[in-house]
């Protein structure tokens, strides 16, 4: 059966995941994480693409951007190719670093963005990596609320333009957003401990 065609039209918002390769790790170190965050901003910028949000992650790694020229297969082509190519040579193995295909899914509403937004930005503390989203160093997230410098390629300004009018609500909106996900996470967490 043929895969389904990927709905890439121009000017639309994606939510993208790209997965090691049978569950492995597509970072070794902080010297591969700040080569996929820099070849990402590479890749931004040839593409014309809007980073509104990223999160790397040891297995995989988390992006929601808009394609204006509707160029998401080639765009991801340019980041994941190099970047394994890259990594293999550098750590001496052979082989698919990422899975064969990379997730993505339009974004159809603003329920649904807002949602894959707190989704991506809550990935490290939902992998045990940090009890603080901000204080993950290779996500979007402190960037975009102003606890740390943003990247270039990252449009943290369209990113608080999507949650709200003003950017100072747009934050405060987007901050409690995550916290109150990141709230329920721990009630949950605290609920299965008790039963």
């Amino acid at each position: 059966m043929a895969r389904k065609l990927r709905e890439d039209v121009a000017g639309s918002i994606h939510h993208v995941i790209a997965k090691g390769n049978a569950g492995a790790a597509i970072v070794a170190d902080d010297h591969d994480r700040a080569l996929f965050v820099s070849r990402l901003g590479k890749v931004t910028e040839r593409q014309g693409w809007v980073c509104l949000a990223y999160c790397l992650l040891d297995t995989h790694v988390h992006l929601l951007v808009c394609t204006p020229r509707g160029n998401l297969g080639k765009g991801m082509q340019s980041l994941l190719g190099p970047y394994a190519q890259n990594f293999n040579a550098r750590h001496e193995r052979e082989g698919h670093l990422f899975r064969g295909r990379f997730y993505s899914k339009r974004i159809r509403s603003q329920w649904h963005l807002e949602a894959a937004l707190v989704y991506i930005l809550l990935n490290p503390t939902r992998a045990g990596l940090t009890e603080r989203p901000e204080a993950w160093p290779w996500s979007s997230y402190a960037g975009t609320i102003g606890r740390a410098p943003a990247p270039d390629f990252l449009d943290a300004t369209a990113t608080l333009e999507l949650v709200g009018k003003h950017p100072s609500r747009a934050r405060a909106a987007l901050q409690l957003a995550v916290a109150d996900a990141l709230a329920l996470d721990r009630a949950r967490r605290r609920t299965r401990r008790r039963t």
